[in-house]
């Protein structure tokens, strides 16, 4: 029985809905999420995950208003540039950027190449999938497998899943790699993220500690 998830995907679901509950603006309600998401990688590190990967936005998100992607674009500039420099050693963290990146805003992009570039490390990878299509994922593979003669698993960017955690209670993935999730265990949230204590990321580890790993075994 492992000890620990080796790769957890984070979907970080409920924040227009907090910021309509708690009388806030998007870019506030998006702003605290941003650093909630670092609490929780801090918190996943410190338990000796290896890979975390963060649903920051689906291509089906970009069709939103245009003052709910800018709240998040606005959120997602200050978790690139500062918050994620602050809390992470770049010689010990990885960092990449997967989906559609023409369809992002060049700025938010210039921002994650930077981090892709400076933070080198292979002690803890942070994935962010931002634009991101699951049928473009495997049609790249696809192509990809083809040109170099491999299996389509191994032409994959991003390797299997083990835990997902999303912080709303709707059992829904919402086309979270639905391939390497096929055997995650699935947690859904009750507590939206940007009340989430770090104390509750042990007790969900702790918990996966106990059930059984068996993918379809």
């Amino acid at each position: 029985m492992p000890s620990r998830p080796a790769h957890v995907g984070l979907i970080p679901d409920g924040l227009r809905r907090w910021a309509k509950a708690n009388d806030t603006s998007l870019a506030e309600a998006y702003l605290r999420g941003a650093r909630k998401v670092i609490e929780v990688l801090v918190a996943l590190q410190r338990n000796d995950v290896q890979t975390v990967t963060v649903y920051n936005l689906s291509k089906a998100n970009l069709g939103r208003t245009g003052a709910e992607l800018e709240a998040v674009y606005a959120a997602s500039l200050e978790f690139f540039t500062t918050m994620i420099p602050d809390a992470f050693d770049a010689a010990g963290c990885g960092f990449r950027l997967h989906g559609d990146v023409a369809a992002l805003p060049p700025e938010y992009v210039a921002a994650a190449r930077h981090l892709e570039d400076t933070m080198t490390g292979s002690d803890f990878q942070i994935n962010i999938l931002a634009a991101y299509d699951a049928y473009d994922e495997l049609r790249t593979a696809a192509q990809r497998a083809q040109r170099d003669g491999c299996d389509i698993a191994d032409a994959l960017d991003i390797g299997d899943v083990d835990l997902v955690i999303r912080t709303t209670a709707e059992p829904l993935l919402s086309g979270f790699l639905p391939l390497q999730s096929q055997y995650a265990q699935l947690v859904f949230l009750t507590t939206p993220l940007n009340d989430l204590a770090a104390g509750q990321l042990d007790d969900i580890l702790a918990q996966y500690r106990g059930f059984p790993q068996l993918r379809g075994r």
